[in-house]
């Protein structure tokens, strides 16, 4: 059986614009019944506060099948958001010429790094050049290096309109989709 998740990540959200960013998309939300105002233990998974669906959630998704979803966790600080779901072997290209990666792991370490400190380079073997990782484009959006995201657990497939509202929400920023499941 498992759980599910779904993500929207804001790629480009500064750490220190995260909890205002957050706290905005939220209140929009809880104005629209989306999601209530409060937090609480016990609505997403593990012990994460999360925002129970509101009244209206059935807005947020394409179809609102049997049942209410659980909560909405918003996470505000540093974080590697992942997706479970990928139709193909994920890959990783340059921000500037768009090679891919050519070493996966050095990737993955390169990840580790940007998560214990926040800061982690990777050089592109094509082109060259060094970008910050979380600046590099990852196919399917199967994983986000940002400081900004709203996971959505166990609610049908949220729907494009709703995920388009969100995004203009993030002042332009690049956004993330990420789904899977646990």
């Amino acid at each position: 059986m498992g759980d599910t998740f779904q993500t929207i990540v804001d790629r480009d959200a500064a750490p220190q614009d995260a909890r205002r960013l957050a706290r905005s998309v939220v209140d929009l939300w809880v104005a629209e019944g989306i999601v209530l105002a409060d937090a609480e233990a016990g609505w997403g998974l593990g012990e994460l506060p999360a925002h129970p669906p509101g009244p209206r959630w059935h807005k947020a998704v394409d179809d609102a099948y049997g049942g209410a979803p659980e909560g909405v966790v918003v996470h505000s600080e540093r974080r590697v958001f992942h997706s479970t779901f990928l139709a193909r072997e994920p890959s990783t290209s340059c921000p500037r010429c768009a090679a891919v990666a050519a070493d996966p792991l050095l990737i993955s370490e390169a990840v580790e790094r940007w998560h214990r400190t926040g800061e982690a380079e990777f050089r592109c073997h094509a082109c060259g050049e060094a970008f910050p990782l979380p600046a590099w484009n990852w196919s399917e959006d199967h994983l986000a290096l940002a400081c900004l995201g709203f996971q959505f657990w166990n609610w049908p497939r949220l729907s494009e309109a709703f995920r388009a509202r969100t995004a203009e929400l993030l002042s332009g920023h690049r956004i993330a989709f990420l789904a899977g499941k646990v």
